[in-house]
């Protein structure tokens, strides 16, 4: 049930509908009651009745996860509090380690030519959301040991804390004050309804008109970079960064619009990201918002965060951004793209911190703009590492490894077919010499990327939604017609988007997270 579906529509509008004619704990059951409906109808959509197993399975994880965190709560003592939290860790790390990562680990096994854990059926099948509810039941876990939360909650709301329907398949990932104190006084106003209807159109507009589009036009040259110019190669990067941006923001002003709707406000989790004018601005403040702030206090600040020596903050930044790729994907294309990050971030605090260089303009409007094309640049370069997937068909194997080199040594020649040919018998000294003969070429050859004006309109688009969000005071004129407003442009956008949601609904690209 896509939330650019006609049958999430319908699903919500019912929803929405009975949701307001009930009051108090009725509200609340029949919320959960809705979420558990929307759950169930992914298991079944799935692997039909077999489906069903899932939601039994995130009914027990998030019930055993209840039942440790009273326990800790109750404990007499640190040590035994401690010893709950330990058992937490253990349940939900070995939970999505062995649904997620199980397979991942095999592959790193064979790679190294060591023995390998057997297959085993149960663990091919990625249980929905189980990325972004796992992170949320730590959370909570340990801000309970923390003493952050001093509140003892009913599993009722516990569980609506985790099960909330509007973003539990991919987010935001929330903390439990962002929700709880609404949880039982959820509030119908005027300005909510409005801008929960913006916020909605905004993000169908973004995943139908924007997302979804790109994806196709781009799937060719991922799929078959060896057929590309460099140019070409860098357009599809270009793509893949205003898709993935679409396509995710999209889903989460969805959310957020109908849990507007529904009285409640639920985390922003994109702030303009590709106008950041540096790593720590993109990856702090404007970009994926809620899983880069649990990264940061639940494990960077853990590991001892910016309090130890340079060298030692540089290695866990690595290692948390890292940490942070292999959420996104068990694959060894998040991990480099995470580390690369990573990597990119410690630099810029050596520069700026250690050597006392500002790289970050604050005033100058012709610096900032160049350091904002920069940092478009290098999420450009990012976006071939993410968006390298192994293809597998009658006629090719690709891994993602293999897929990203191309993509990146194509960004300098199309003739690095031979690079790759020659790389699968080479010794590493020589794929190295190899890939610097492909790297010292001449320039970019001329664009072949398909579709190039239309890629044009979408950057234009995403702009103006980046203004939009970076200065939101420039439109706040415009809310005094928000009647008139939202009924020409609901009207249009119904015509426009209603053929193509009746006809197909593309799945969210991080859904798959």
């Amino acid at each position: 049930m896509l939330f650019n579906s006609v049958i999430f529509l319908l699903f919500f509008l019912f929803v929405y509908l009975l949701y307001w004619q009930l009051s108090g704990r009725a509200r609340l059951y029949f919320l959960i009651l809705a979420s558990v409906f929307f759950y169930t109808w992914w298991g079944l959509e799935a692997e039909g009745w077999w489906g069903l197993r899932w939601v039994i399975h995130f009914i027990t994880i998030v019930a055993l996860n209840y039942w440790i965190v009273n326990r800790m709560r109750a404990a007499a003592d640190t040590q035994m509090r401690k010893r709950w939290l330990y058992v937490a860790l253990a349940l939900n790390i070995a939970n999505l380690g062995l649904f997620k990562y199980y397979g991942f680990i095999r592959t790193v096994f064979l790679d190294l030519g060591m023995p390998a854990p057997p297959p085993v059926a149960l663990f091919s099948f990625l249980p929905l959301a189980i990325s972004f509810y796992t992170f949320q039941l730590l959370a909570y876990t340990i801000d309970v040991y923390r003493g952050v939360i001093t509140s003892e909650h009913s599993f009722r709301n516990y569980f609506l804390f985790i099960l909330f329907f509007p973003q539990l398949i991919a987010g935001p990932i929330m903390r439990s004050s962002d929700f709880m104190e609404q949880i039982e006084r959820p509030q119908f106003t005027r300005d909510r309804l409005y801008s929960g209807l913006w916020l909605i159109m905004g993000g169908l507009v973004k995943k139908v008109l924007i997302a979804d589009p790109l994806g196709f036009i781009l799937a060719p040259v991922y799929r078959s970079p060896e057929a590309y110019t460099g140019q070409a190669i860098f357009l599809a990067g270009v793509a893949f960064s205003i898709q993935v941006y679409c396509d995710f923001s999209g889903y989460t002003d969805i959310a957020r619009g109908v849990a507007r709707l529904l009285g409640y406000d639920i985390p922003e989790n994109f702030r303009a990201p590709y106008f950041a004018r540096s790593a720590r601005e993109l990856w702090g403040l404007r970009w994926h918002i809620t899983l880069n702030t649990w990264l940061r206090d639940y494990l960077y600040i853990p590991l001892g965060g910016s309090r130890v020596a340079r060298w030692r903050a540089y290695f866990n930044l690595s290692v948390v951004f890292a940490i942070g790729g292999l959420w996104h994907g068990a694959d060894y294309s998040f991990v480099i793209w995470g580390i690369t990050w990573g990597l990119l971030l410690s630099l810029e605090r050596y520069v700026e911190d250690d050597l006392g260089i500002n790289t970050t303009p604050r005033s100058n409007p012709v610096l900032i703009g160049l350091k904002v094309a920069f940092m478009f640049v290098l999420f450009v370069l990012g976006a071939l590492m993410f968006r390298a997937q192994a293809v597998h068909t009658a006629e090719l194997d690709y891994s993602s490894g293999r897929i990203m080199l191309q993509m990146l040594s194509g960004l300098f020649a199309n003739g690095h077919t031979a690079l790759l040919s020659g790389l699968q018998n080479a010794n590493p000294a020589d794929a190295i010499l190899m890939a610097a003969d492909v790297f010292g070429r001449d320039a970019l050859y001329l664009a072949d990327f398909p579709n190039v004006q239309t890629l044009a309109i979408m950057i234009l688009v995403t702009v103006i939604f980046h203004v939009i969000q970076y200065k939101p005071d420039l439109f706040a004129g415009l809310r005094k017609y928000d009647v008139p407003l939202l009924l020409t442009v609901g009207t249009l956008l119904m015509g426009v988007l209603l053929p193509g949601m009746a006809v197909a609904a593309h799945q969210f690209i991080y859904f798959v997270f």
